[in-house]
């Protein structure tokens, strides 16, 4: 599959988000130090647990490698088609273990699956920026 300019222009500015808005957690989020102390201030070694992506799309491929690759121990999962059972057969499982800093690129419905699932985890989305037929987020 080619990867045209457009799709390649709105790869881009979803990295910039995850970018701004991991420097923003790691300077203003509460209990997100690198030593899991209290709030301190001080940056976070990893900004995020987990890296959710849709991956019919190269964009959302491209995000989750370059965060996985830069985030050393952040795992990325890839929808595979259905939400739905990402979240039974996965997600649900690493919230529980205490992966909750969770970023994404996925479509607007699959992002509505995994928001409306994750509730009743106590997480929310924090930041959403729409990019045409994909969608990158923060829920934490």
């Amino acid at each position: 599959m080619k990867v045209s300019k457009r799709d390649f222009v709105k790869g881009a500015a979803a990295a910039a988000v995850v970018v701004a808005t991991a420097s923003k957690m790691a300077h203003t989020a509460p209990g997100m130090t690198a030593t899991g102390g209290d709030d301190t201030g001080i940056t976070p070694a990893r900004p995020f647990d987990l890296v959710v992506f849709n991956d019919l799309f190269p964009q959302a491929r491209a995000f989750a490698a370059r965060l996985s690759e830069e985030g050393q121990s952040t795992r990325a999962l890839p929808v595979a088609g259905d939400a739905g059972r990402l979240w039974y057969e996965t997600l649900r499982g690493l919230i529980g273990d205490g992966h909750r800093r969770i970023v994404g690129l996925t479509t607007h419905t699959d992002l509505l699956i995994l928001e409306t699932l994750a509730r009743d985890k106590g997480l929310r989305v924090s930041q959403r920026e729409p990019m045409g037929r994909l969608v990158s987020w923060v829920l934490l």
